[in-house]
């Protein structure tokens, strides 16, 4: 017998994708937005402190009552 491990579908199965900030994202009161898998999603960051710049790549960490939580690719 062939096991093949659960795959993620839908939002959850974005965690680890690349994403591109398209709306500044300041802080987890203020979500931007990101460009991932041809869509538009609201995004926080993980440090629930910090601003990421327009142009940034983030990478998904977690998804949060619908937002996607992100970390800048080069940090």
């Amino acid at each position: 017998m062939n096991r093949v491990g659960t795959m993620l579908n839908g939002v959850q199965g974005m965690i680890g994708d690349t994403a591109l900030v398209t709306r500044a994202i300041q802080g987890e009161h203020h979500p931007g937005r990101v460009r991932a898998r041809g869509e538009e999603w609201f995004a926080i960051p993980l440090d629930p402190g910090l601003t990421i710049e327009i142009g940034t790549n983030v990478i998904v960490a977690d998804v949060e009552r619908g937002l996607l939580v992100v970390y800048a690719a080069d940090t």
